[in-house]
């Protein structure tokens, strides 16, 4: 394995993104939706950048990257077409043990960014190892057929359950078993069929009272 698989929680945490078109705006995207505190250095930006600078999203800095423009980030990104450019900001950031990704050019990658599935709280990433972003785009596009949209409300349900169930101080093996019970492919089949009536009685038949989607906060 080339690579090491982790998550990143980048809430409220500092990232810099050099480079202002579409593939900087896909990572700027991505970025935001995890809750970064984004900051764009590039003398031009796309019309979607525009928007996210006016309405506060991002900082953006329109001009070329210097030194010093690292300062306070915890990741960096570099997405330009120049690579002397993206070359300073590999440099600056393994200079300040900052992990660093630039776009299509894996010698100057301290991390590469995974092709991922996206259903809510569910993510599944995919790699290649950067050995082919093409058959990865392929599995991602097949992954996204086979895990639908239901998969997001299971996961919220889970998640909520799970809440209530930690608070119970439940032994370790009692806990587990509940928890296999509802991640089941039945459940999942109900809500594919949006059979809300049937999944409210499976699930207090295995909990018992207490859960109405109203008491567990969620909307059908």
């Amino acid at each position: 394995m080339r690579y090491f698989p982790a998550f990143l929680d980048l809430q409220n945490r500092r990232c810099v993104v050099v480079g202002g078109g579409r593939v900087a705006e896909r990572k700027i995207r991505s970025l935001l939706r995890s809750g970064a505190e984004v900051k764009v250095v590039s003398p031009e930006i796309t019309r979607r950048l525009v928007r996210l600078r006016e309405k506060g999203r991002i900082r953006h800095q329109s001009r070329s990257f210097r030194l010093g423009d690292l300062q306070g980030a915890v990741l960096a990104f570099a997405a330009t077409d120049d690579r002397e450019t993206n070359k300073r900001v590999f440099d600056q950031a393994s200079r300040q043990k900052i992990p660093v990704n630039v776009v299509d050019d894996p010698p100057l990658c301290s991390f590469i960014v995974p092709s991922v599935v996206e259903r809510g709280d569910l993510l599944v990433a995919i790699s290649t190892s950067g050995k082919s972003p093409a058959l990865a785009r392929l599995l991602r596009q097949h992954l996204q057929q086979e895990i639908g949209p239901e998969y997001r409300f299971f996961v919220k349900l889970l998640g909520t359950i799970r809440k209530r169930i930690m608070a119970l101080g439940l032994r370790t093996n009692e806990k587990q078993k509940i928890f296999r019970q509802i991640a089941h492919p039945e459940i999942l089949t109900l809500i594919r069929q949006k059979n809300f009536q049937r999944l409210e009685k499976r699930l207090k038949a295995l909990l018992g009272p207490g859960l109405s989607w109203k008491e567990l906060g969620l909307k059908k």
